[in-house]
């Protein structure tokens, strides 16, 4: 009787634990392949060519360099390379335009841990407003604005020359 109590136990125990974790780890904002904004991004490997000039310098090593055809905010980001992700959520940060004689990217530092080498396959996922963005917009508030992850798909990592 004692075994089938701790039992019992141990199981009301695995899930609830299992809850709170889905629950606080869960995120509502429905995921499309559809790419409206026309977004472009890349993840690229630069490693530190020069020593810091002071102690508390950081050099990143990996970059998102992001850049989109029509007016957005990148509001969060999501790679994986399948067995190491990098999430990055609350962000309000306008996305450069796209031009073909003077490319622009908002260029992003990812964590030095990130254990990825160059032409690793990752899977690229960015959250943007769920809708288009007047031209004049300089700031976003994203507290009352639907937004939706744009699945970019796979690529490699880049590495910078």
């Amino acid at each position: 009787m004692k075994t089938l109590h701790y039992f019992i136990i141990t199981i009301v125990f695995i899930i609830t634990i299992s809850m709170v974790w889905y629950f606080t780890s869960y995120d509502p904002t429905p995921v499309t392949t559809e790419n409206n904004f026309g977004i472009h991004a890349l993840v690229i490997h630069s490693p530190p060519y020069m020593a810091c000039p002071t102690e508390d310098c950081q050099q990143h090593e990996y970059y998102l360099k992001v850049n989109s055809k029509l007016k957005t905010f990148l509001v969060g980001y999501n790679i994986c390379d399948g067995n190491s992700c990098v999430k990055q959520d609350g962000l309000a940060i306008s996305l450069p335009l796209v031009d073909v004689l003077h490319p622009d990217y908002q260029k992003l530092p990812l964590p030095n841990s990130l254990p990825w080498k160059d032409g690793d396959s990752i899977n690229i996922q960015v959250k943007v407003p769920n809708s288009f963005i007047f031209d004049n917009a300089t700031t976003f508030d994203s507290t009352h604005v639907p937004k939706i992850w744009v699945d970019l798909g796979e690529s490699e990592i880049v590495r910078s020359s």
